[in-house]
């Protein structure tokens, strides 16, 4: 297993070590792909707290006896 953090550092590394190996380059698609997943990690924490936000509005509207609707 490879380290995404190095290969963030050092692509270039990263294929020239995979050359010697006999392998295409690979770097500039893993970076696309990091690059994808911690954006869609963003999202969804940004998502889940505004879900977390709701719950607590929701949670003092029925404490307080309003309607929760």
């Amino acid at each position: 297993m490879h380290d995404i953090k190095s290969i963030r550092q050092n692509p270039d590394a990263f294929d020239a070590a995979l050359a010697r190996r006999g392998l295409k380059p690979h770097a500039s698609l893993i970076l696309e792909l990091d690059a994808e997943k911690r954006k869609n990690q963003t999202e969804l924490q940004d998502m889940l707290s505004k879900r977390n936000n709701f719950a607590k509005a929701i949670g003092q509207a029925k404490a307080k006896g309003e309607d929760a609707s």
